[in-house]
């Protein structure tokens, strides 16, 4: 029997709003997966065999939101991404709303240029809502 290892945890470097095909606003956070070969495939991975079986949950601690992110085909990993309420809450809230966070894993200043692939992911409104406005 394999132990579980714990998800790699990311801090949200940068939030903004990457402009979807359709024109769309697409929340979007810059995480830097340099160190970690594995997460900075997962978004070639998926443009190839498909979005696969992605879930998420979120939890609070303090000013924090840890949003994590665990991926079960075409590949198994998982992740996690801190955010500061003090200064995320209302993207954490576009996030909700959009119910879809895209991860930035390059340069968003290359981007135009470059047309990196990202990983986007659904996410559950309702339960990235209440660990919001949770009292910790």
């Amino acid at each position: 029997m394999t132990t579980p290892t714990e998800p790699l945890l990311f801090v949200a470097q940068e939030v903004g709003y990457t402009v979807s095909e359709n024109g769309g606003a697409l929340p979007t956070v810059v995480i830097d997966v340099s160190e970690h070969p594995a997460v900075a495939d997962l978004p070639r991975v998926h443009a190839i065999d498909g979005i696969g079986d992605v879930s998420t949950a979120a939890v609070r601690t303090g000013d924090a939101v840890v949003l994590g992110v665990q991926l079960s085909r075409p590949v198994i990993a998982a992740f996690a991404v801190v955010f500061d309420l003090r200064i995320h809450a209302e993207f954490l809230r576009d996030v909700a709303e959009a119910e879809s966070l895209t991860f930035a894993t390059t340069s968003p200043e290359n981007a135009e240029v470059d047309r990196p692939l990202w990983l986007s992911v659904d996410i559950d409104q309702g339960a990235l809502t209440a660990v919001i406005d949770s009292e910790d």
